[in-house]
Order: structure tokens, then C-alpha cells, then sequence
């Protein structure tokens, strides 16, 4: 018994205590029905039953519950350990039963073998304990059953449990969820969160939702002055460390996998067209082709066919100066995307070029009454899984259908290589309606789950593939992200044991969601029957004014759609976390889908007079950070009119991992022994810093400074650490500061690099420029049941006149270095009348005539317009005159420099307000009168800057001169509010607005 109570005890934490112990046998198959007979005593059956009592000193309460334990079997002469396999809380209707048990027989009806280590003395009878848990049992389920001998500790462990039940505070009628709850039993969360299979683990990949977040936002809310719930917090950050290090530890190559993914609503109609540009699509080198070249590549099997789409890709006209903006973040510890994508990685298939896997949804594949009652069989799905396969050509021969699933009118099919097949296992399939009463299926989801295994890897990668078809009609919005948030709970798939061996030890199941998965891909597809109302996620804008931009030419879509998509539903629900959180989509370069109308009642672009266009066929996807999903093209295909939708494509390249399971599951399990006593271990956790003190010196508007401390873990067991803030409400760190990585897992011994960034952009510069130049503060490690760690942080600002408005600006005394307090900015009655800064950077280009042709219009020094922007600052002279200047360079810096500065205005010069009054105008008399309307300072910069244009447009032979020049500065001077809900302005108006002032 010694044994085992040192074992137990080396499993719970300081704050736990057994009360009892007791050695027993499991005794399986019990029915209940006659007294059990002993069982032989085999090791595999042996249990530890341990009586835990936890005492709350805040509460004065102790609750209690028995650990039923299990040996691990140990090799290589390794100590022996245990684990705990289940947890039963002792309230309520907790009970525990003993009974002498029958002498032991021999069933030899049953072929049983009489295992060589069974006992020769069988005369002395024992005990059964059948124990049933607080919360019942359920249907035919029986109580767990044991076998003893050892009749005193059985007594002192029946009278524990007896106590604890009579001291317990919960009622007899209310059952707890120990997994959740934050008041009674949370001190077992710990033990609970440990009763995963590792090989479930293996096979089991984290939640998306929550692997995506970032970890510090997974973790409780903590303080300095209010400890957070560091038992959770160890175990989200150990679960995180035990599968990025075992992953990391086993991953030997990557593959890339390719996909094709289409959704069409097909609005009940039978396959007319040949499906052949949806299926095959165009190949990613001819994208950059005009629309009549793409489409006719796209058709493989029929003539080429011009001029049937309102699609068109345009050309992108890029912002020649889009080199000169500076990231708004500073980032050491993220891979770059180009990097990623620069790494060798070879296909799954390396001899053929096609689509590895095509999964289609189809919506409102039937519309009868009849398939909502019924079910009316495959007619429908053979019927398309045939023009599929049809349009497939002559690779239809190395393709075939690996599964399917469909509910009423949504459908998913999954067509695969043949010679991949055998790479695809544990195919699960699930469906959900959200129609008529929340369940019918005219509306709602089907769901594929597939394991994929690489050659040469026995690991494998799940993807889920979900088609869904949520509510129609405008102002149903909030019901369709209801709907997405139903259907993301109940589409839920089986989960299958790993092995026997895991089932006999009776692990806890976890639920399988769509979003434990590796990578998942979400299709939606809209509504579109006049019967059942109108789309699905729309576009906020109004009808009249959304045809208007939709047809207009004087704008490339690269600017167009993605003005319209800050209306899109399905976009603003992301940005307020109503829907789709987490998701992302490959930039939409066709027009909307929906809703197309043959005849005369359709707009000039075909779609309905009745119905709004909008994007509502859409394909999403979330990728785990150890699966890299990249999506390679997302089209429409306008020539495929047989419903009023247009289906939708998408290709993607998927890099798996190559790696063996059983080696994985060993190292998982192997990381989890070392850091196993992360809570348990009765030792305070400690860590060194080398550094406490980070002193940053002056710090510069868009330079980083980057400082790195040390942190070793010194204490005897493995530790976790997380940096917390000063107070709830308080950030972690200034927002001119960056922490990587914030949270972290060290052994005895180990060290770790934490690199804190400091860096200013505008934003950031806009407060600072207001605020004392002094910057300090203090950050504080939180070692997780250990004590904190405080790093105290400085810095000096140096101000700068990037990042302020114009009317801050304009209320400076001098340069801005020069100013020590807000006393002395000027008052209203005395403040300029146009910024100086602006002013000096004009003035000199005007007095420098000799090399201006290609200012704004080539990339400059950018050590040289750092020169600049210091003396903008400082008030010094610049170090070269404008009259003496022959060198371009110059010249190109300090354009480079004036754009940068109105760029990084908060404000556009031209407020956002006034954009719709400015396109309207028609002659350069109106647009001087629109400026009545604007600050005087603004008037004064715009009358400045455009001056210095029309003066630069004179200059020159070149007729276009002007033109290049209103396309840098329109988006600049008459700069979007991305946050506006105003329909969005062509750029070419904008243009053509400045124009009236340059040309």
C-alpha cells in the first residue's frame, strides 16, 4: 500500500490529499444481474482507488473524490508510474456498494484460459465495490465494479467517501460539469484535462479556432494585482508545447497536395451545359489574360467563346510609391509568406500536374416538396456526378468517386486520384438542417471528414470539406450567422478508438467538430428561388448605386471589388465576430454571382432588376499553423448559365507533414512525461533573467530598436511563464512595444530568448507626438505557480512632425523638437496657416526646376528621405540646395518625403465627407467653389501641393504627365475611410476631381 499512496501522491498537487487508499481488480462485463464471481488477478486489471480531499481556504469547504489509477507498464527497467483513468466527484447521488463476492470458478463454457500467474489459493472469498457516479447512470449502463481482498482499507475508504458525501454542499439534484465548472470541483479541471489518449492526440488535431488565436488570448485573465487560473493556463500552454515540439521532432519532409473545390447552385435544375471551365478551370500561369483569352483557355472541349462575361480581371495599376510604406508592425518571429512559399516542397504526384482531389457542393439540387418530406433517392446526384465526370474528358479514366453525402438539396461530392486513393482513410460524413423549424434540410450543412496519408508518412492529416446553404433575405443576416454558429456545433462526426488498448483504458472522448481538423474549407452557397426569397450574404449598399459601380469602366476591379467588399455581409460579420471568425478567402477578382435573369428582366450585365447582385457563393478556408493552405486561383465561370447562379472554383496547394505515427505518438508522450509535474510537483517554480532592465535609448518614428533577454528555467521540474498586465484592464506592454513569444514552456535548465521590439508608426506617433517624451514602464513575467519577474522598460521619443493632423500642425510655434509642453502651441488666433513643414518640402522642389520629371514617380533614397524628415523636425537647413542641386536623387527624396508626410496625415486633406460632392463636379470653377467647404489649412496644403502638379504638368511634353500624377496623389489627398458607410468613389473620379486643379 506504501507503494501505491507514493504514487498517487506524486500525481496531485500541493493543495490535494488522499484520504484512502484501496488495490482492487476491475471486474468487466459486470450486467448486475447475479453477485459478481472474483475476477483472475491479471496485472493488465489491477486499479489503485484513492480517496482525494481538496480543502478551499478562502471557502472553508472540502470536497472530495475517488482517482481510480492505473499502472503504466514500464521496460528497460524504468520506474513504474501511474495514471489516472477516471474522476468521481463525491455529491449527490454519488454512491458505493460492497458485497461479498462468490468463490472463483472456472467458466469453461467461455473458453477461458487460465492465465499462468493465477493464484493457487482461490478458497478465501473477497469483496466486490460497485461504485456509481454522482451524476448517474445512463440508459443500460452499469456501475464500475471491483474486486478486493483487503478488507480494512476497503472500510476506511467506504467510511471517507461516506464523510465527504455528508459534508458535500451540492445539492442531491443538480449535477456538475466538472470540465467547466467554476465553482464546485474546478479543482479537478486539471486531473479531467489529462484523460486524453496520446494516440487520440495524435490523431485528433487542436480546435482551429483556438490554435489560430494567439496563446497569451487563451489564457485566463491575470494581473499583478488578481492571479489569474494558473492550472488552466499550464495545461493550454503545455498541450501547446507537447505538439509543436513532438511535430517538430518527427516532421522528416513536407508534400503538397492539390485541390479543387467548386460550389454551384444549381437551383434545381438537371446538368444542359458542359461543365468543363468549372471543373478543369484555367491553369494558374494564364491568369494575367484578358477575359476572352481566359475563358477560351478555360474550355478545353469546346470552341472558344468571346465576350459572354461581365467578368473581367483588367490590369492592376499599382501606386508607384506602394515601396515607400512601412509596416505598421514589427514582427521577428513569424516566418515571411515568400519564404515559406521559396522552400522546396514536392508533390504527392509528382508525374501529374491535374488536381489531386476535386470537392464539389451543390445547393438546391432538388426544390420539391416532395425531398423535404422524403427522400427521393440518387437520381440527382448520379445525374451530376456524371457531367462531372463527363466534363472530366479523357482524365475522367484516372479519377473516381471516393464519397458522398446529401441532404434535400445540398450535396458534396469528394473525387479523388485513383492512384492517391489508398492515401485516403477514416472517411466520415455528417450533415445538419437549418431550414423550416431550425432542422429541415432546405436549408443547413453536409460535411465530408477524410484522413489523408502521404507516401511514406503513417501520419495522418485530416481535412474537413463542409457545403452549406444558409437563410435568405436582406435583413436575415444576424439569421445566417446564427445559422453558421448552429451549424458549426452540430456538425459533428464520430470518433473511433485508436486501438483496443486505449479503449480498455476508458479515456475520456472528446467531440469531433468540423474545426478539429488540419485544414478546413467551407462552401456557401446562396439562395435564389423567388419562392424562397431573396440572397443569402449581400452587399449593404444600395441597389441602384451598386449596378451603377458594377458596370462602370472608369475603375479596374483590383479597385473596385475590393471597395465593394467592405460592404459585403459575409465581410463585415468577420470583422465583428459574428460569423466566420478566423476564416480567410482568396481575393475575389469576378464580379457577384448572384442573381443572373434571362430575358428582359435583367440589367445590362445580366442579373436581375429584382434581386441585388451580390457574392453569395463563396469558398473559405482556416488552415492549422502546422498544415499551410495556399490558395492558388478562385474564379466564376459566366459562361455555365443554366442557373440564375454562376458556379465558383478554387485551387489550392496544401503542404502536409511526412512523419511516422508511432514515433510521433511515443515522442507526444515522451514531452508529456517531462513536463508532466508542471502543476504537480510541491516545488515553487523559479526563473532567471539576465536582464531587468531595458533601456531602449532614443527612439525614431519607423526604426526599430530590438532588445533580447535570456530567461532560464532554475528550478528541479519544468516550468511555464506568461507575461500579464500591471492591472485587468491595462495592456501587457505599451502599444510601441512588441513581446515574442509571450508565453512559453521551459525544462530544468533550459533557457529561452524573449525579443522585445520597439517600434513607432503612425498611429502610434499621433499619441506620442502629444505626450511627454519620457517612455517607461514595467512588464511583469508571471512564472506559473511561481513568483513574478518585473522588467523595467525606458525609452526616449524623439517627435516628429509624421503622423499629425493638419491642425496640430498648424499650431506649432516652431519645429516640433523644439516644443516642450502643450503651453506652447499657438492659440487659435494665432496659429499658421498651412503646416511649415509641407510648405519647405514644396518650396524646394519649386526652386529646384532642373530634374523634377520623374519625381513621385520613381522610388527614392530612403536614407535620404530620413535626412529630410529629421530636418523637417529639427528646423536645420537641408543639407543640399535646391539651386545648386543637379543630382535626381534629391529631388526624388524630397517628393518622396511630401507624400509620405500628407500620407501619413490622419486625416485626408479632403475630408471623406466632401468625396461624393467632389466627383460631381463638372468644371474647375465648381471644384475651387467645393473648397468653401474645407478647413483653411487643408485649403491652403491643397492649393500648395496642387500648384507645385500643375507647375510639374507644364513642365513637360509628355500629355500623360498629369494624369500619372493625380494617379499617385488622388488616393493620398482624397484618401478612403476604410470604416465609412458611404457607397465607395472610382478612384478615376477621384482623379479626375484633382485634375480640374493640375492639368
Amino acid at each position: 500500500m506504501s507503494y501505491a499512496l507514493d504514487d498517487v501522491r506524486e500525481l496531485l498537487r500541493s493543495s490535494d490529499e488522499v484520504k484512502a487508499i484501496l488495490e482492487a481488480t476491475v471486474i468487466p462485463n459486470s450486467n448486475g444481474s447475479e453477485p459478481p464471481r472474483a475476477p483472475p488477478e491479471l496485472a493488465e486489471d489491477r486499479r489503485i482507488l484513492a480517496v482525494v480531499s481538496h480543502k478551499d481556504d478562502w471557502d472553508l469547504i472540502e470536497e472530495g473524490c475517488v482517482f481510480v489509477c492505473k499502472s503504466i507498464t514500464q521496460t528497460n527497467g524504468k520506474p513504474r508510474e501511474i495514471e489516472i483513468q477516471r474522476v468521481l466527484p463525491i455529491y449527490g447521488n454519488f454512491a458505493i456498494v460492497m458485497s461479498q463476492m462468490r468463490r472463483n470458478t472456472l467458466d469453461l463454457g467461455k473458453g477461458t484460459t487460465v492465465p499462468a500467474a493465477l493464484p493457487t489459493e482461490t478458497s478465501r472469498s473477497g469483496f466486490s465495490v460497485a461504485i456509481t457516479p454522482a451524476e448517474g447512470l445512463q440508459g443500460d449502463a452499469q456501475p464500475a465494479v471491483f474486486f478486493t481482498k483487503n478488507v480494512q482499507d476497503l472500510r476506511e475508504l467506504v467510511a471517507e467517501c461516506k464523510r465527504l458525501r455528508e459534508t458535500s454542499e451540492v445539492e442531491s439534484n443538480v449535477v456538475i460539469n466538472v470540465s467547466q465548472s467554476t465553482t464546485h470541483f474546478s479543482w479537478l479541471r486539471p486531473y479531467i484535462l489529462k484523460q486524453i489518449s496520446p494516440s487520440l492526440l495524435a490523431l485528433i488535431p487542436p480546435d482551429l479556432r483556438a490554435v489560430n488565436q494567439p496563446l497569451q488570448e487563451r489564457l485566463s485573465i491575470s494581473s499583478a494585482g488578481q492571479p489569474g487560473d494558473d492550472h488552466h493556463d499550464i495545461q493550454t500552454i503545455r498541450d501547446e508545447w507537447v505538439r509543436t515540439q513532438a511535430r517538430k521532432a518527427c516532421t522528416t519532409a513536407k508534400r503538397s497536395l492539390r485541390l479543387r473545390l467548386g460550389t454551384f447552385n444549381v437551383n434545381g435544375k438537371l446538368p444542359s451545359q458542359d461543365l468543363s471551365s468549372w471543373i478543369q478551370g484555367t491553369t494558374i500561369e494564364i491568369q494575367s489574360m484578358t477575359e476572352s483569352e481566359t475563358i477560351a483557355s478555360s474550355l478545353p472541349t469546346l470552341p472558344p467563346v468571346k465576350n459572354m462575361s461581365p467578368l473581367s480581371l483588367g490590369e492592376v495599376v499599382k501606386n508607384p510609391f506602394e515601396w515607400l510604406k512601412r509596416k505598421t508592425s514589427i514582427s521577428s518571429s513569424q516566418p515571411s509568406a515568400q519564404t515559406a512559399a521559396e522552400e522546396t516542397i514536392d508533390p504527392v504526384d509528382p508525374d501529374d500536374t491535374d488536381p489531386d482531389v476535386y470537392v464539389l457542393g451543390i445547393q438546391e439540387l432538388d426544390l420539391s416538396t416532395e425531398a423535404l418530406i422524403y427522400s427521393l433517392g440518387t437520381a440527382r446526384e448520379d445525374a451530376w456526378c456524371r457531367a462531372v465526370f463527363a466534363s472530366l474528358g479523357e482524365k475522367a479514366e484516372k479519377y473516381e468517386k471516393l464519397t458522398s453525402i446529401q441532404l434535400v438539396g445540398m450535396l458534396i461530392v469528394v473525387i479523388v486520384k485513383k492512384k492517391l486513393k489508398e492515401c485516403f482513410s477514416d472517411v466520415k460524413t455528417t450533415s445538419a438542417g437549418a431550414g423550416i423549424l431550425g432542422v429541415m434540410g432546405n436549408k443547413g450543412a453536409t460535411a465530408v471528414r477524410l484522413s489523408f496519408k502521404a507516401p511514406g508518412s503513417t501520419a495522418p492529416t485530416v481535412f474537413t470539406f463542409v457545403n452549406a446553404h444558409l437563410a435568405a433575405f436582406d435583413e436575415m443576416v444576424d439569421k445566417r450567422n446564427s445559422d453558421f454558429q448552429d451549424l458549426s456545433k452540430r456538425l459533428v462526426f464520430e470518433v473511433a478508438w485508436p486501438s483496443e488498448e486505449d479503449h480498455d483504458l476508458e479515456y475520456s472522448l472528446p467531440t469531433l467538430t468540423a474545426y478539429e481538423s488540419d485544414v478546413l474549407f467551407w462552401m456557401n452557397g446562396g439562395n435564389n428561388s423567388a419562392t424562397q426569397g431573396d440572397l443569402n450574404y449581400r452587399i449593404d449598399i444600395p441597389d441602384l448605386e451598386l449596378r451603377r459601380i458594377l458596370r462602370e469602366d472608369d475603375w479596374d476591379d483590383s479597385h473596385k471589388f475590393p471597395a465593394l467588399l467592405r460592404y459585403d455581409q459575409l465581410t463585415k460579420a468577420q470583422k465583428q465576430s459574428k460569423a466566420f471568425v478566423g476564416f480567410m478567402e482568396h481575393t475575389i477578382s469576378h464580379l457577384p454571382t448572384y442573381r443572373f435573369s434571362p430575358g428582359l428582366g435583367m440589367d445590362v450585365l445580366g442579373y436581375d432588376l429584382k434581386r441585388k447582385p451580390a457574392w453569395t457563393d463563396r469558398i473559405l478556408y482556416i488552415p492549422s499553423p502546422t498544415c499551410r493552405a495556399e490558395p492558388l486561383s478562385y474564379d466564376a465561370y459566366p459562361q455555365i448559365t443554366m442557373s440564375d447562379h454562376r458556379p465558383v472554383a478554387a485551387d489550392f496547394r496544401v503542404d502536409v507533414d511526412t512523419l511516422n505515427q508511432e514515433e510521433y505518438v511515443e515522442t507526444l508522450k515522451r514531452f508529456y512525461r517531462e513536463v508532466d509535474h508542471l502543476e504537480g510537483s510541491h516545488e515553487r517554480k523559479g526563473l532567471k533573467i539576465d536582464n531587468a532592465y531595458l533601456d531602449f535609448g532614443t527612439l525614431k518614428y519607423q526604426e526599430p530598436q530590438v532588445q533580447v533577454v535570456k530567461v532560464t528555467n532554475t528550478s528541479k521540474g519544468p516550468c511555464a511563464f506568461r507575461f500579464v498586465p500591471v492591472q485587468n484592464d491595462a495592456p501587457i506592454h505599451p502599444e510601441w512595444l512588441s513581446i515574442e513569444p509571450q508565453t512559453g514552456v521551459l525544462l530544468p535548465e533550459q533557457s529561452a530568448e524573449i525579443t522585445f521590439t520597439a517600434y513607432v508608426d503612425n498611429a502610434i506617433a499621433s499619441k506620442l507626438n502629444r505626450q511627454p517624451n519620457d517612455l517607461g514602464g514595467t512588464l511583469i513575467l508571471h512564472t506559473l505557480l511561481g513568483k513574478d519577474h518585473f522588467i523595467s522598460i525606458s525609452a526616449e521619443y524623439e517627435y516628429t512632425c509624421f503622423g499629425n493632423s493638419l491642425a496640430f500642425l498648424t499650431q506649432l510655434p516652431g519645429p516640433i523638437r523644439s516644443v516642450k509642453a502643450s503651453t506652447d502651441l499657438l492659440d487659435e488666433r494665432h496659429q499658421k496657416n498651412a503646416p511649415t513643414e509641407i510648405i519647405r518640402l514644396v518650396n524646394w522642389l519649386m526652386s529646384n526646376t532642373t530634374s523634377i520629371e520623374n519625381v513621385f514617380l520613381q522610388p527614392a533614397d530612403e536614407k535620404m528621405v530620413v535626412q529630410i524628415r529629421d530636418c523637417l523636425d529639427t528646423g536645420d537647413e537641408f543639407p543640399w540646395s535646391a539651386t545648386d542641386t543637379t543630382d535626381g536623387q534629391v529631388s526624388l527624396a524630397f517628393g518622396a518625403a511630401l507624400l509620405l508626410l500628407l500620407d501619413s496625415l490622419p486625416e485626408p486633406v479632403i475630408p471623406e465627407i466632401l468625396h461624393p460632392k467632389c466627383v460631381e463636379m463638372s468644371n474647375r470653377d465648381e471644384a475651387f467653389e467645393l473648397l468653401d467647404a474645407v478647413h483653411p489649412a487643408a485649403v491652403n496644403v491643397w492649393i500648395s501641393v496642387t500648384a507645385f502638379l500643375h507647375f510639374m504638368a507644364k513642365s513637360t511634353m509628355d500629355e500623360d504627365h498629369a494624369q500619372r500624377l493625380a494617379g499617385v496623389f488622388a488616393p493620398i489627398l482624397l484618401r478612403d475611410d476604410p470604416t465609412s458607410l458611404a457607397p465607395p468613389i472610382s478612384p478615376v473620379k477621384k482623379e479626375r476631381f484633382l485634375l480640374y486643379f493640375i492639368s
